[in-house]
């Protein structure tokens, strides 16, 4: 999948006139780094008997590369039985074969039978830790923004800045929660018996890291 990165850049000025008399023009520069999830997380529910250990159902699911650390849940239904639910993100390149292999191992699961039924589902597209961890706003962008603003700032009120006299609030990208919406596929697209969602738009989360500068204003 091609990763595109879209930076679009927002300055949040803080109107510093009341300031004047201190000579002084504080504001705060952000940019927002949009990414391309690059990453897609499956959710697969288990049902087994009372008397079945997380090993055994760990067991059932090899190839996958589940281990207990993808457990996220574990419930009882009214069958009465244990439904096991684990959480595995992967490459979005890799989705199709995965859905391929899910469809043969609940097949096969429900032919040895071991007890166990097997359904799973696409919760949705995400941007991994390592991508989001790999995009930064370096101190000097984010300052020459600051300088940008504040000079049409200072020049509205027919003064000059001078030199900076100090910089704080130095965030490092974080996700926003904002989200788009996600589509669901029609009945018809939905994969074996256990069902998938494949026709789905791709949220673009941002990142956002902001500066503040203070300025000496000058007449």
């Amino acid at each position: 999948m091609r990763k595109a990165l879209f930076v679009a850049l927002v300055f949040a000025a803080i109107p510093a006139f009341a300031q004047l008399e201190s000579h002084t023009l504080t504001v705060t520069a952000t940019r927002q780094i949009t990414l391309q999830p690059d990453q897609v997380v499956l959710s697969l529910t288990v049902n087994a008997s009372p008397t079945t250990t997380v090993d055994q159902v760990v067991a059932a699911l090899a190839g996958l590369g589940i281990t207990s650390a993808n457990l996220s849940g574990l419930n009882h239904n009214s069958a009465p039985q244990l439904q096991w639910t684990f959480t595995l993100a992967l490459p979005l390149s890799n989705l199709t074969g995965t859905i391929g292999a899910l469809n043969k191992l609940q097949q096969s699961i429900t032919q040895n039978n071991s007890g166990l039924t097997l359904m799973f589902s696409v919760n949705g597209p995400q941007v991994s830790a390592q991508l989001r961890q790999s995009q930064s706003c370096t101190t000097s962008d984010l300052i020459a923004d600051a300088t940008a603003q504040a000079q049409k700032l200072a020049a509205a009120a027919g003064m000059t800045i001078g030199p900076i006299l100090g910089v704080s609030d130095v965030s490092s990208p974080q996700p926003s929660l904002a989200f788009a919406e996600r589509e669901v596929a029609p009945a018809s697209s939905f994969i074996g018996a256990g069902f998938a969602l494949v026709d789905i738009q791709l949220p673009t989360p941002p990142v956002t890291c902001s500066l503040t500068v203070e300025f000496q204003l000058q007449p």
